[in-house]
């Protein structure tokens, strides 16, 4: 069985999301790649609504974050890559301002390193 993904791969490509490195659309996960962020969506149908669990990392100071939107039951591909595009392009504009000058280090404050 095709997941719900693969449809939508024709229409995020037609739709203009700034510095798209790669997409890919695999059952009910589509990964979007930009520079230095990765989002990763997952389709989820539930009851009568369809949910778009978006999961986000960056590869710089933002932290990783997760939240989700609800579509009516039987939105179709289109609907569901224009709003998935409407999301990745907010929080583009979110991130502009910090990878344009990134945070600074608190003096005195101790640097937590993983690992």
């Amino acid at each position: 069985m095709r997941g719900k993904a693969v449809p939508l791969a024709r229409y995020l490509a037609e739709e203009a999301i700034e510095g798209l490195v790669a997409c890919s659309c695999i059952g009910n996960e589509v990964c979007i790649d930009l520079a230095d962020t990765r989002i990763l969506v997952s389709l989820v149908d539930v009851a009568d609504v369809l949910r778009l669990n978006f999961h986000m990392v960056q590869d710089g100071p933002a932290k990783p974050r997760s939240w989700s939107r609800r579509l009516p039951a039987g939105t179709g591909p289109r609907e569901t890559a224009s709003r998935i595009a409407l999301d990745v392009r907010a929080l583009e504009r979110e991130l502009a301002p910090l990878r344009r000058r990134p945070p600074r280090p608190v003096p005195g404050a101790a640097q937590h390193r993983p690992g």
